[in-house]
Parts: C-alpha cells; structure tokens; sequence
C-alpha cells in the first residue's frame, strides 16, 4: 500500500515524470499547527409550501434585530434587483465580501441596523450602527446560528484594509469611517471573527417599522414592564409584560431598549425577536401582499452580495424551506461568555473580551451541535445517557480512508492535504503514479463524496467536512468520481479540493457539554404569589396555578407584578413577573388558554413528570422555557434573557406549580 507523506505535488503539476500528485517530488514540510421525545414536525400548511419556495429569505435576506428587522418573500428579478446593492458605501463594502457559496451551501450575512439621520437616502453621514447581527444558515446540517456582539465592544477598527485605524466601540466604525462607515463595519467584523462573509444587509428605522407593520404586528414576549415617558433626552418606551403582539414602533423600542439593564440583555432581545419574526412570517405573508411589503423596502434596505448582483431566485430557491422545518434545537442564539467580558474605560460603559473568547462564541457559531438540548435535559432530570449505538459513535480517523484530489488550481495542494491528513491519523490513499491526483474539473466549494455501498461512509464524510472550513458540499459518488475511488483500493471518501479551500486544515468541532448538574435554586413559598392571583380568579376564566418553589433570592415585581389580559380574541393570559436578586432582571410564569401561541410551536423535548406533561424550550443547552399543558390550558415558566436560572431552578418551578385554592 502506497502512502503519501510528501508535500508540494498537486493539480497543475505536468504529469509526463516528475510530479503527478501521488508525493514523488519534495520533503515533506512540518505540518501547521493548529430522555425525553422529540415532538412530531408541525403539520404541513399552504403557507408552509409557499415559505419551502421562498423560505432562505427569512434566514439571510431578512432583516433582523434592533434597528433591523423584517420578513419578506422575494418575487421576480425586478422585485431583486430593487434591493440590491445600490449606494456608493456598500457597493464599496460589496468588494470585500466572500463569494457566495454554492446555493445549497452554508453562508454568512452580516446584518447592520443603523439609524438614518441624513434623510436623503443615499449617504450614511451622520448615521449610527445600532446593531451588528451575524447569521448562519447551513442547510447541510439544516441549523440557522445568530450571534450577536456587544455594541460597545472595544475592538480594533479598520476602515479599509489590514491597517488598524483605532481602537473603539465596535458600532463606531459606522461613523469613525465616514463615508466608508459600511465597510469599515464589514471590515471591522471580518478581522475580529476571522469569518468569511457573504452577504452584508443593511436596514434603517423606517424599515424595521414598515415591516413589521405590513406583516400586521409580531408576536413577542415582553419579560417586565418598560416604560420611558416622552422627552426625556432617551427612547420612550411603554409596554406591559406578557406574550402580546407589538407593532412597529412597539418592537423598535423593545429591541433597541437598554437603559436599565446592558446591551447584552439587548442582544437577547434582538434574537429573540429574530425567532419570532421568523414565527409570523411562517403564518401571515402571503402572496397577494409581496408587492406591498416590497414597496417598504424599497430605499430602506440594501443587500450586497459577494461577487456583485442581485440574490438570484435559484439560491432562494435552494434554501427553500430551512427556516420553516426546522425544529427548535436546530436554532442556535450564540453570544460571547459574559463572564469573560471586563468592563473598560473611566465610566465602564465600554467592554473588552480576551480574543479567545470571541473565538470560543464564533466556534459555536460555525459548529452548532443538535444533540446539545437532548443532553442538557437529560442532565438536568438526572437521566443516564444512551449508550450510542455503533451508527451513532464517531469513527476515529485511523477508521476514516480517503483520497484527495486537486478540484483548485493551486499546485501541490492534493498532496500537501494528503500529507496533513496522515499527520493527523487519518488513513488516505492514492494513485498509481501514473495517474495524476486532479479532480475531472475544477470547482469552488471543497466536495466531499461518500459511497453509499460502504454503511460507514455518510457518516465519515460529514466527520471529515469539519476539516475543511464552511464551504463544503457533501455528495454521493458521481461517475466521474468512482474511478479515482476504484482505482486507489475503495476508500470510504474522496476529497475533491476547491478554490476555496484555503489549505489549512481546521481542528475538529469540539462536543459542547451541558451546563453542570446543580442542586435547584428555589424556596417553597406559596404565598408570595397567592393574594395577587386570588384577585384576578374570577375574571381570568380558567383554573389558574400557584408557583409553589420561587427561584431564590427572587420576588414578585413591584411594577405590575401580576397582570390579566387578552392576547388575542376569547383568551385570556395571566402574567407573573419576577425580580431576581440582581435587579432589572426577570423571569416569568404566565398562563394562559390560548393552547395554539406561535411560542409554543418550537419545542426541543418532552417529558413526563409526576404524570404531567412538560414540554421543554432549550438554547445552548440552557432551558429558555418550560410548559405544562393541563386542563385546556397551558403554564410557562420563562426564564430570564440570558437564562441565568439554571435549568433545575426552572424544573423544580414548572413542577412545583399547584392549582390555586378556591
């Protein structure tokens, strides 16, 4: 058996003697270092099967968070062509931009709300970035990840590029680069994260409000109440707790709201308003209503695209559906640690993180792990892990054969591969040397193919594709791939290297675990909650439950504590609200007898317990919500923003609710 250990011999090497990509030419170089159930998938709807047709729009081409948002379903080139890159400052940034990745690849959209001030439409003078949102969506993987970053981040700014223009807020790029303030931003967001950009949307205040308005209103759960009177030199906001529908103006303030908490609760709010805007566009968006909603946009958003031109109907095409069947533990919300940010500056209103810990939030970013809410319950009921079966184990590499080709145009680059894949244990292949080791054409993405003859093939491309960065396609044997395969003795792949693969390979996604199991942070007290729903039993019209096990340090809100409402016609809602002991911050129990809420449709996991049943809401393998269903009606316990009870603290609360006595 031949092995290739020898690095420098590739695609464009001649193949009449001295090269051919089987390693006969240079030394080999150091290698650079580097139980609950699911629930069933919602029922299929007609809107459901316009949202497969249009659907990559809500995931990449829609707006989101503080400042940015909406929901749109794209018609036509002209309707395309509308929103495209069309001002001087982002046709600018266009040309930093990543290409766009095959269709049916993962991409990456930087998403910038700014506050237009100049008013004319065509300069961003005088304008401030509000909101930095990066997305992912993968449909190799079928998962959608956000990650939000401080705005008061002091970062490295770079206008324009390799040279550090200073050191500042990360939101202050917009301005400090004048007229280049997009690409500053882009720019800016490129160098910290070391990710490759695709699309880069830009939305102002208008937009955000038109939007929202033209899909009627969004859903959303408000976690206490806020309020601002009018001119007072800040935001006014007003709005009472609970799940409700807020318009345009009503979620402009709940997102771009952070006066008495931080931005990082305010990032939390954004990507939380995200879910559920991708919730009601799913329901309300027809067809009949695109051109209305196109003609909000239109001066209000821009999307540049890598490579110039309008998003095409074929790449919305071929995301179609992600964001419409995706269950809830394929939504990753991803934030730096907060407890490995420091305060910075005389006043401390800036922050600063240690680069490995963007590091660690742009990993997860790029790697999220499905199993990781499955987990994270199971530790938190203190039920025993499933021994995983052989399908489910992950193979080591000295079990994974491969060969490599050169589908680039870099010279060595199969063999250089071959090389570091052997380095790090893994079994490859190769040619007889009269054949050289180049792919029938040249591509873009890094193809990895996998025979569907041999069972553990699948499963050892989608291992191997962690090596080679986020464009990477996945494909079966082609027939113009099964001869190279034959021909080096059938390994399980065959990597067809890319342009873009950039010749490094990338460490293995590491296996996130849940947080640690913990004692409950609760005290029985019954009566903190009795007398105030005693006072709203009659009129709430269903049966309605006591917190029994408060979470510690914990009280009723002074502000509004307990409050009756309509969420919609013939239901009623009933809301608790919890200060913690940290103060500004909340958690929630709310019931309710509206039973279909948008809220409800993403479950991650359901159990059983004392012969209830619970369905769980989990994120980043922290429980956001537990709900019991019960008698018609159903009881959430929400957590705070950034889910600072631990997910026994929010159990042991769903479990200690008890009817409330007559």
């Amino acid at each position: 058996m031949r092995t290739t250990l020898k690095r420098g011999i590739g695609r464009a090497i001649s193949p009449n003697g001295d090269a051919n990509g089987n390693g006969h030419a240079q030394l080999p170089l150091a290698a650079p270092m580097r139980r609950y159930r699911q629930p069933p998938p919602p029922p299929r709807s007609t809107a459901a099967l316009f949202g497969r047709i249009f659907g990559w729009i809500v995931l990449v081409l829609v707006v989101v968070g503080a400042g940015l948002g909406g929901g749109l379903y794209l018609y036509g080139h002209e309707s395309l062509n509308a929103i495209a890159a069309h001002s001087r400052a982002v046709r600018n940034a266009q040309t930093i931009l990543s290409k766009v990745p095959a269709a049916s690849q993962p991409a990456i959209a930087l998403i910038a709300g700014y506050d237009h001030r100049s008013g004319d439409g065509t300069t961003f003078a005088g304008s401030n970035s509000d909101t930095l949102m990066l997305v992912r969506a993968d449909p190799v993987n079928k998962t959608l990840s956000l990650l939000s970053l401080p705005r008061d981040l002091v970062v490295p700014i770079y206008c324009t590029g390799d040279t550090v223009f200073t050191h500042d807020r990360i939101n202050a790029a917009w301005a400090l680069c004048g007229q280049n303030g997009p690409e500053g931003t882009l720019d800016t967001m490129e160098h910290l994260t070391g990710l490759q950009i695709n699309y880069f949307i830009t939305l102002d205040f208008h937009g955000f409000k038109q939007i929202v308005n033209r899909l009627h209103g969004v859903f959303m759960n408000v976690d206490r109440r806020y309020y601002i009177p009018p001119n007072t030199g800040v935001s006014a906001i007003d709005l009472e707790p609970g799940y409700q529908l807020l318009d345009g103006g009503q979620a402009l303030q709940y997102v771009r709201y952070r006066h008495t908490d931080s931005d990082l609760y305010r990032n939390a709010r954004q990507q939380l308003f995200f879910e559920a805007l991708k919730s009601r566009v799913r329901s309300e968006l027809g067809l009949t209503e695109i051109p209305q909603l196109i003609g909000a946009l239109k001066g209000n958003l821009e999307i540049a695209r890598g490579g110039g031109g309008a998003p095409s109907l074929s790449e919305i095409q071929a995301y179609a559906g992600l964001a419409y069947h995706l269950g809830g533990n394929h939504t990753f919300r991803v934030a730096i640690d907060p407890t490995l940010l420091q305060p910075y500056g005389i006043q401390g209103a800036e922050l600063i993180a240690p680069q490995s810990a963007i590091d660690q939030a742009v990993s997860t970013f790029l790697h999220p792990d499905v199993s990781l809410p499955t987990r994270a319950g199971d530790q938190a009921l203190g039920i025993k892990p499933k021994t995983a079966t052989k399908a489910q184990k992950p193979l080591k590499p000295a079990q994974i054969t491969t060969l490599v080709l050169n589908a680039g145009n870099v010279a060595g680059r199969a063999a250089n591969t071959t090389y570091l894949l052997t380095q790090d244990g893994y079994s490859t292949r190769t040619l007889p040397p009269t054949i050289p080791a180049n792919a029938p054409a040249e591509t873009i993405p890094t193809t990895i193919y996998w025979d569907p003859v041999q069972p553990s093939s699948q499963q050892a491309a989608r291992q191997l594709a962690q090596l080679f960065g986020t464009n990477v396609k996945l494909q079966q044997f082609s027939p113009a791939i099964a001869p190279f395969a034959q021909q080096s003795g059938n390994p399980l792949t065959v990597v067809a290297l890319g342009t873009s693969f950039s010749g490094s390979l990338q460490p293995p996604a590491p296996v996130q675990a849940p947080p640690a199991r913990q004692p409950a942070a609760v005290s029985f007290d019954p009566q903190a909650t009795d007398s105030y729903l005693q006072q709203v039993r009659a009129k709430a019209g269903f049966r309605l439950m006591v917190p029994t096990q408060i979470a510690n340090g914990s009280h009723i809100s002074a502000m509004d504590g307990i409050r009756l409402f309509h969420p919609i016609r013939n239901h009623n809602e009933v809301v608790l609200s919890f200060v913690t002991g940290a103060g500004n911050v909340y958690w929630q129990v709310e019931e309710t007898t509206w039973q279909s809420a948008p809220i409800l449709g993403g479950a991650t996991g359901q159990v059983t317990l004392g012969g209830r049943r619970y369905s769980l809401y989990t994120t980043g393998g922290h429980i956001q919500m537990i709900v019991l269903h019960q008698g018609g009606a159903s009881y959430w316990v929400i957590n705070t923003l950034q889910n600072e009870l631990s997910n026994e603290t929010m159990i042991a609360i769903a479990r200690g609710l008890q009817p409330l006595a007559k």
